[in-house]
């Protein structure tokens, strides 16, 4: 749109020659491509992507587009181009493939220090097919009605119809009752209720940069078709299945909000609405005018630069669409996410920031490398999680291995997040027990060891009993080893702040740090060990010293397994499997047979040869015979040699 001239002149053209193409339409379709392309004139591909729709005979024209962006992207500028007054693309700011870039780019850090959870909502779009409108390419075949906002939040704006969701009215664990509330408040329309939740499409999720001043916000949107009285008489053939027929006398507004039908839906005045509706709405809107019985789902997150309505303007969005066939119910072309990125996004789904991306991932990494350790024999039947906060690793626990029946949280610290691991998954654990105990280590540790093993009436081992801790600091991890070996359950720790108290070991970390490099006789490099590593070795040596677990008669097999340092870089993860310790007396007999084999290596190795036995030997005799023979000269010697010192020393 460089020249209004240039526009009016090229948009004119072109819609004559689409009006008049019904015989050359791949004709008059390239022609005016290309036109487009020439005088960058969206406005004019816009009435070609429609004549090509209604025409449908210009197969060679979708692959053309295709070529140019992606399939998701091709939908979303389709649309838009249909819609006259949509905003600007510097205003709908950028667009993320994936939520997990979205989330990235947008940041979390702001929103830890506020309430996470946000506001909820409910909005209403309430559609109507028109007449036979195919004699006229210039109008959609759907009227949209929308309420101007005379007061409040958004005034002087247009809207769909919604409010926010009253808690004590169970709103929010059924939104489509609020819904049904303010649809009925701001129109007058009544929709049964089974209806509205048949009409369910999807959330959109919204925070702002400007958190201070504007909370997050989760909007629930449901998509309504009505028909009015004076229709009746039409064919229903284009209508959904449900449709619901209202008198035109019944939509009446209030003082918040009058109720206006745009009869065009090409004619909706985005310009005057919140910058998101340029986004979803067309999109929703273009999908049911050309696809009827097929149910648009899909979930939305926006993210708004500062300035409220003000600017009016998008940082970041993500869409993600899942398409429903209405004749069989059944999911169109859906994502198939497996359980890591459900759970996920189950908690991007209800804000929840705890726990955060990074401590998601070791919790699951984490779990899985414990889980595939301790698979044989139901040891992760009840775990106890030792400082775990939000609950997040206890829960994967319930969530990956079948047998787990409950898994307790044991932490003096109230976190915000532990609420929302049971509101995000619980769903997908369902009989299954996740508890919070808020107490510190020495004491709440052992009520959990004690309760489990010694006050339950079911016969409970302490080998089907697990205890963890992930990024436990080193008295944390030495105490968490200490009591549970007392008891005998299975123990799982990845230590952190590895501290030396007596400082004898801190000196050969950095000496083996600096001999690193260096060559020895041999050529090889010395290897170099850090401290934490060096501390974790010592650890796991610990454990495995045939005493540890001698009060519960249980023995540990040991293992130390590595989780990806892209995740932590405080990643070794030390493991101890509990074990029935065996008798003494074959104990005693292994220990028997072990110093006897140590005793005949220690001769193997100090063996001397024959050969060099007899070398020796007959330099023995050689020199006892030598001896012999030289000991009456060596005493004469001597004798002489004291007679002359005293002859000279009285001559003196």
């Amino acid at each position: 749109h460089h020249d209004s001239l240039l526009h009016r002149a090229c948009s004119g053209c072109l819609m004559c020659s689409i009006r008049s193409s019904s015989r050359k339409p791949t004709i008059s379709i390239c022609i005016a491509v290309a036109a487009c392309i020439l005088l960058h004139c969206n406005h004019c591909l816009c009435f070609t992507v429609k004549s090509h729709r209604l025409l449908g005979k210009a197969a060679s024209f979708q692959p053309t587009i295709i070529a140019m962006s992606s399939n998701d992207e091709i939908q979303h500028q389709d649309a838009s181009a249909l819609f006259r007054h949509a905003l600007d693309s510097s205003r709908l700011g950028k667009r993320h493939d994936s939520l997990e870039s979205y989330t990235t780019s947008v940041g979390r850090g702001s929103e830890l220090d506020k309430e996470d959870i946000p506001k909820e909502f409910s909005l209403v779009t309430i559609l109507r097919r028109n007449e036979d409108t195919q004699s006229d390419n210039t109008k959609s075949s759907l009227s949209i009605l929308v309420g101007k906002k005379m007061r409040g939040f958004g005034e002087g704006f247009y809207n769909c119809f919604g409010g926010k969701l009253e808690k004590d009215l169970g709103e929010q664990k059924q939104p489509a009752k609020g819904a049904v509330r303010e649809l009925e408040e701001e129109t007058g329309i009544t929709i049964p209720l089974s209806t509205m939740e048949e009409s369910f499409v999807g959330t959109i999720n919204f925070t702002f940069d400007d958190w201070q001043e504007n909370r997050a916000m989760k909007v629930h949107l449901f998509c309504v078709f009505v028909s009015l009285s004076s229709d009746a008489t039409s064919s229903t053939q284009n209508q959904n299945a449900n449709t619901i027929h209202i008198d035109p006398d019944q939509i009446r507004g209030c003082d918040e909000i009058e109720p206006v039908w745009v009869h065009n839906c090409y004619d909706l005045p985005l310009q005057l609405m919140f910058a998101d509706d340029s986004i979803w709405l067309p999109m929703l809107l273009h999908h049911h005018e050309s696809s009827i019985g097929v149910n648009l789902k899909f979930d939305a997150w926006f993210h708004f630069h500062k300035g409220g309505t003000e600017t009016n303007s998008i940082m970041h969005y993500h869409i993600q669409r899942h398409d429903q066939d209405m004749s069989n119910n059944e999911p169109k072309q859906s994502a198939k996410f497996n359980l890591e990125k459900k759970l996920f996004h189950a908690l991007h789904d209800n804000h929840i920031h705890n726990p955060s991306i990074k401590e998601f991932k070791e919790s699951w990494s984490f779990a899985n490398s414990v889980r595939s350790f301790m698979k044989e024999g139901n040891r992760m039947t009840h775990v106890l999680d030792v400082a775990g906060g939000h609950g997040a690793l206890a829960a994967l626990f319930l969530l990956l291995v079948p047998e787990c029946e409950s898994a307790t949280v044991i932490d003096p610290a109230v976190v915000k997040g532990e609420v929302g691991v049971k509101d995000a998954w619980s769903e997908y654990w369902g009989e299954k027990r996740l508890t919070y105990r808020h107490e510190c280590l020495r004491t709440g540790l052992r009520k959990e060891l004690d309760r489990i093993l010694h006050y339950n009436n079911q016969d409970i081992s302490p080998t089907n009993v697990l205890v963890v801790a992930c990024h436990a600091c080193q008295h944390l991890t030495d105490e968490t080893l200490e009591i549970a070996s007392e008891y005998g359950v299975n123990i799982a720790v990845m230590p952190c702040c590895q501290k030396d108290h007596k400082g004898s070991w801190k000196g050969l970390s950095k000496r083996l740090a600096k001999s690193n490099g260096n060559k020895s006789n041999n050529s090889q490099e010395i290897a170099s060990l850090s401290f934490g590593t060096i501390m974790d070795l010592l650890t796991a040596g610990k454990m495995m010293a045939w005493n540890t677990g001698l009060q519960a008669n249980v023995e540990y097999v040991v293992k130390m397994k590595l989780m990806d340092s892209a995740i932590t870089l405080q990643n070794r993860i030390i493991m101890c499997k509990s074990m029935q310790r065996r008798d003494d007396n074959s104990n005693d007999e292994e220990r028997e047979a072990a110093h006897q084999r140590l005793a005949l290596a220690y001769r193997r190795a100090h063996k001397v040869d024959k050969v060099e036995k007899n070398r020796i030997q007959r330099w023995r005799n050689a020199f006892n015979e030598s001896f012999e023979n030289l000991l009456p000269g060596l005493v004469a010697g001597f004798c002489i040699g004291v007679a002359c010192s005293h002859v000279m020393l009285r001559r003196k």
